[in-house]
């Protein structure tokens, strides 16, 4: 699936954004130190930052990108950094550093204190997020709060935050969960005004919202009573669940 400047990577929860020398991967929810809230809860897993490293590099070798951009949730440990933030997040980017030239950070609602973790090398954005692309601007926020309002004008707005998912049934009552992607339109002017922006412009928009990169992590059904209000963002109104479009990470689409 392309959209102009912006391409989602087939069977992965990953974004391509490509604009004159710039060529971004775009990934969200990365929640590294997940398995430390799953010990406590009984399950035994490998590490699984590693695998995501190891996605990460294949995307950009087979694509040849200079540029990673995590929308957000880098961490799962929320507010105070714990232990096991110090034995993976420094070592985490610091190999992401090896991959990508250039590696940035929008903030979202898991990273509190996080500076204190990064290389210096790392950029890290304000919270209501951060704009790229010259012929093709594309708003960047992880969605857990009012985007900036250049953001919401850019026309085009990526976000994360809410892992979605689609349950499906089979023919024996089984149920089971698929992470999807979400493409909305939305109306600029409405949604400026609603996040306490001056309606800077008008016109229709495109949201973008991203599935997490990390397999692990649960999600909300969006096909269930009350899954699609999630953050301001998507609890504005500025658009219609039945305006969008759903789509699995193979390209199926289910709504």
């Amino acid at each position: 699936m392309r959209f102009r400047l912006l391409k989602v990577v087939p069977n992965e929860s990953a974004l391509i954004h490509r604009d004159g020398d710039d060529a971004t991967l775009l990934v969200s929810d990365l929640h590294l130190g997940l398995e430390k809230e799953m010990a406590r809860k009984g399950f035994r897993i490998p590490p699984y930052s590693q695998k995501m490293l190891d996605r990460m590099n294949s995307i950009a070798e087979k694509n040849k990108l200079n540029r990673a951009i995590v929308v957000g949730d880098v961490k799962h440990s929320i507010g105070k950094v714990e232990d096991i933030d110090w034995g993976i997040i420094p070592w985490f980017f610091d190999t992401l550093l090896d991959i990508f030239p250039a590696v940035e950070i929008v903030p979202g609602n898991h990273d509190g204190a996080i500076k204190s973790l990064l290389p210096n090398r790392v950029k890290l954005h304000p919270a209501e997020g951060t704009v790229i692309g010259h012929r093709q601007k594309v708003g960047i926020a992880h969605g857990h709060s009012w985007p900036s309002q250049d953001v919401i004008a850019s026309r085009t707005i990526v976000m994360g935050h809410s892992h979605f998912r689609y349950e499906m049934r089979d023919t024996f009552g089984g149920r089971s969960k698929e992470a999807v992607w979400l493409f909305a339109p939305y109306d600029v002017t409405d949604m400026l005004v609603k996040a306490g922006h001056h309606p800077v412009k008008r016109g229709e928009g495109k949201l973008i919202v991203m599935p997490p990169f990390n397999n692990l992590v649960g999600g909300q059904a969006i096909n269930a009573k009350g899954g699609f209000d999630f953050g301001p963002i998507l609890s504005s109104r500025a658009f219609r669940l039945t305006d969008a479009d759903i789509f699995l990470l193979d390209g199926t689409r289910v709504g």
